[in-house]
């Protein structure tokens, strides 16, 4: 096959497996998972293979053979970004803009350095660029894994039932997109923290005199920096806040006896550190 039709089919098809995620068919997860790496693995391939653009071209010889083999560097790095960023895995943002942003300098030199009087491949590796351009610009952007988060999850309850119940659907949509996001859940995790905040809101309009907690306690924030102990509540529906500044704002939550229903990731030290602010008689309660 020819080396510049490989190379832009790979990238196509690399750009388009986020997409048929979305489906969620049984199993396709995995073979996204394994394509993805595999097409990683074969832009290294192209890197260091002597693999032709044309017959009878000298391109190990070539003194711009460089920016081709870091332009394929930055393509695998970038595929690992997308596997990252379709399955919500730590990294993913990091990885995306770096294997992105060496994609597009070097597909750019590729472009701009040289030309066709002192490169006898330049007619096939332009267009390659030029594509890894386009490749790079929608992998270290945010526009379409918005677009892929918002169709993927635009049938699922909200996490924002915690906030203000008069807020309009968009308003908790966006809201429960970043917490996906910004957590790296999975759908199916996704439901299973939402199942349990619709549970604790029941509870707590049946009783008259509690407040629901969501609290986080290994939370990654959009620059996968770990935050322990982060809290969502209706009266900060823009973002998370620590749970120490927010007893610092409501010491008097704290003493009264207010009932919290507590929807967490690591029950015995969210309990913990509730009951370290806490009077011995507050009643914290775990929704599972």
């Amino acid at each position: 096959m020819d080396k510049k039709l490989f190379s832009i089919s790979l990238m196509l098809i690399a750009l388009a497996l986020p997409a048929i995620n979305i489906a969620e068919i049984p199993g396709m997860s995995i073979l996204i998972n394994i394509a993805l790496l595999s097409i990683s693995f074969i832009f290294i391939f192209l890197m260091i293979s002597k693999w032709k653009w044309e017959k009878g071209d000298e391109t190990e010889e070539n003194k711009h053979i460089a920016h081709e083999k870091f332009m394929f560097m930055g393509l695998s790095i970038l595929c690992v970004g997308v596997l990252f960023a379709t399955q919500h895995w730590p990294g993913a943002t990091f990885m995306r803009i770096t294997g992105g942003a060496a994609t597009f300098i070097t597909a750019l030199a590729n472009i701009v350095l040289i030309n066709e009087e002192n490169c006898t491949y330049y007619s096939k590796i332009r267009p390659v660029a030029i594509a890894a351009i386009f490749f790079a610009t929608v992998g270290f952007s945010n526009y379409y894994w918005n677009f892929l988060f918002k169709t993927e999850n635009s049938e699922y309850h909200h996490l924002v039932e915690i906030y203000d119940k008069n807020d309009t659907e968009e308003a908790r949509t966006e809201r429960s997109l970043e917490l996906l996001k910004f957590e790296c859940l999975d759908s199916k995790s996704y439901n299973h923290f939402d199942s349990l905040l619709t549970k604790a809101n029941a509870m707590a309009e049946a009783d008259g005199n509690a407040r629901v907690l969501y609290l986080l306690t290994n939370y990654k924030d959009k620059y996968d920096i770990t935050l322990e102990y982060v809290l969502f509540d209706k009266e900060y529906p823009y973002a998370p806040i620590g749970l120490g500044s927010f007893f610092a704002m409501h010491k008097d939550l704290f003493a009264s006896d207010t009932k919290f229903f507590v929807v967490t990731d690591n029950a015995k030290d969210a309990t913990s550190m509730l009951r370290s602010f806490s009077p011995d008689d507050k009643e914290i309660i775990i929704v599972e």
